[in-house]
């Protein structure tokens, strides 16, 4: 998506579900990829989160800045975004798995990353 309609629409569509309360939970990213997956397949969930995690990684092979945000299920089951899928030529039953957003981040007030949790990783 990156008509900036959609995208703000999206966006304020999730900030309403956004257990922090940010205003934009895309980050002012300007792209977001939508990932869906055919609810019929047996497997559709593992690979979306698959799709998800490679989207990411070749964002970062190119120096783009990506992140996973969620929502995307309950976004797709509503009637509005059903007929936005099929505006699209989409007409299948899907299920959102995630927005991933893309974007340069901004050099100024990027936090640094939290700590790492200790023993978070167990060795068998």
């Amino acid at each position: 998506v990156t008509d900036k309609a959609v995208r703000d629409k999206l966006s304020r569509l999730n900030a309403g579900k956004d257990p922090f309360g940010r205003a934009d939970p895309f980050y002012g990213a300007p792209t977001v990829l939508v990932v869906l997956a055919e609810k019929g397949r047996r497997t559709y969930v593992h690979d979306g989160a698959l799709v998800m995690g490679n989207l990411m990684l070749a964002a970062h092979a190119l120096g783009v800045g990506s992140c996973w945000i969620h929502r995307a299920a309950e976004t797709f089951e509503m009637p509005h975004w059903k007929e936005f899928l099929v505006s699209l030529g989409l007409t299948g039953d899907y299920e959102g798995i995630g927005n991933c957003i893309l974007g340069y981040r901004a050099e100024d007030g990027v936090k640094e990353a939290a700590p790492r949790k200790e023993n978070y990783i167990v060795k068998v």
